[in-house]
């Protein structure tokens, strides 16, 4: 089951997504223009190549916003999936594949969560760079997001430094203690016959996938978690109580349209 998405993302949400949503509803030719390229990429997927469309500033700071901070979302939700699934395909596998499931599992969440991190640091990166050279935002945006980037790190860098140490030099069997307990089980019993340990082996199963999910249920609760921390450290600077994201100065379509806004919102 999808989970409840945190206060601030949905926040974002709506703020990013309210732009494009209006256009679609006002502007015809847009929508046909879309409907248009949806079907020659249905009908011929692999030869179609599609030219950018032309956007304005304002639109075009709004999609490349939206597409990220959407990149973040589809990340928390891939870690979601792995705890989803893991435990489902752990009770379901033969006996002789349960330790090549259980660790094919711990490495692709080691995975999942280096891509979280990854797109969280490119959406801070992304609002720093856009904001900054509006001279009213450019302190808040740096301190904030540099402190926030910091954040990010400090609290997935065990993990992330584990999976690198898995990528480039050992599997992750090696590394997590009750994988390794299992797999040496594996091998005194299946190689050198200590038939005695079998039932050491079957609670080495249940403790190693116990283990497993209890890691990926904790970092995939912090990985919602931190990329709310994101939406909320920029929130006070850069999106409204009406939640509408507001759009520096230079890439403003119409100089006139925060203070509406503003008003709207008072």
């Amino acid at each position: 089951m999808e989970r409840e998405r945190p206060s601030y993302v949905k926040r974002y949400t709506t703020a990013l997504a309210t732009p494009a949503i209006t256009r679609w509803q006002n502007d015809e030719a847009h929508r046909e223009l879309a409907n248009e390229r949806s079907m020659q990429v249905i009908e011929k997927p692999w030869t179609t190549e599609l030219p950018q469309v032309g956007a304005t500033r304002e639109f075009g700071f709004l999609r490349d916003f939206w597409n990220l901070f959407h990149e973040c979302i589809q990340a928390c939700q891939t870690l979601d999936l792995v705890r989803d699934l893991a435990p489902k395909s752990i009770d379901a596998v033969d006996p002789g594949r349960y330790t090549a499931t259980v660790t094919y599992w711990a490495e692709s969440y080691l995975n999942e969560v280096y891509i979280v991190q990854c797109r969280l640091l490119d959406l801070i990166k992304f609002i720093q760079r856009r904001y900054k050279k509006d001279v009213d935002f450019t302190q808040f945006v740096m301190e904030v997001g540099d402190s926030l980037a910091a954040f990010v790190q400090e609290q997935l860098s065990p993990l992330i430094q584990d999976r690198g140490v898995h990528v480039h030099e050992r599997r992750h069997r090696l590394a997590d203690p009750e994988v390794v307990k299992l797999t040496l089980l594996d091998t005194m019993i299946d190689v050198f016959g200590h038939e005695e340990l079998e039932e050491t082996r079957r609670q080495s199963r249940s403790d190693a996938a116990a283990w497993l999910l209890t890691q990926v249920r904790h970092y995939s609760d912090l990985s919602w978690h931190l990329f709310d921390e994101v939406c909320r450290g920029f929130a006070d600077g850069i999106l409204l109580d009406i939640d509408r994201v507001i759009v520096p100065l230079h890439l403003k379509d119409n100089p006139d349209a925060l203070l509406n806004l503003q008003r709207s919102d008072s």
